[in-house]
């Protein structure tokens, strides 16, 4: 019995703590600085202009939706961080599942919201540093498009 006591505390150590009076754990909050890292990255660079951002339901989130100067329609950005040297890219983890779960949930919220303009998919992969802080971003265009819910 001891030892699955110890195992359970070891375990317990492991689990991100809660931080905040929001009640977010630590890895939401390392993705929100990720996420507002990519958004200035985008202004700066690419003179993106938000328009929604956290759009939710109970089937999916969009990161970042916004219109580019000289890009026609909205483009929806999937923000993905990754620890600098890691095993994947932060562009190798938006998967084929999730880039699926990205176009319905686009096109079901941005409907909603009235929104019918051409859509383009974007990934911004934003690099952490050994702290989890944010130091540079990198940016795919036209990563996905909608012919990914036809390979399934």
């Amino acid at each position: 019995m001891f030892l699955f006591e110890l195992i359970g505390a070891y375990l317990k150590q492991l689990r991100p703590e809660k931080s905040g009076a929001r009640g977010r754990s630590r890895t939401r909050a390392v993705g929100d600085a990720a996420e507002e890292f990519a958004l200035q990255f985008l202004k700066k660079e690419k003179r993106f202009r938000l328009i929604e951002r956290g759009m939710m339901d109970e089937e999916g989130e969009l990161d970042l939706v916004g219109r580019v100067k000289g890009v026609e329609g909205l483009v929806v950005v999937e923000v993905r961080a990754r620890r600098e040297g890691g095993m994947l890219t932060p562009r190798e983890a938006v998967d084929y599942r999730k880039q699926c779960q990205v176009v319905r949930s686009a096109e079901r919220l941005l409907r909603r919201q009235g929104f019918h303009d051409v859509l383009r998919y974007d990934i911004v992969g934003v690099y952490l540093n050994k702290h989890n802080e944010p130091v540079r971003a990198e940016h795919f265009e036209n990563a996905f498009d909608r012919s990914v819910l036809k390979r399934g």
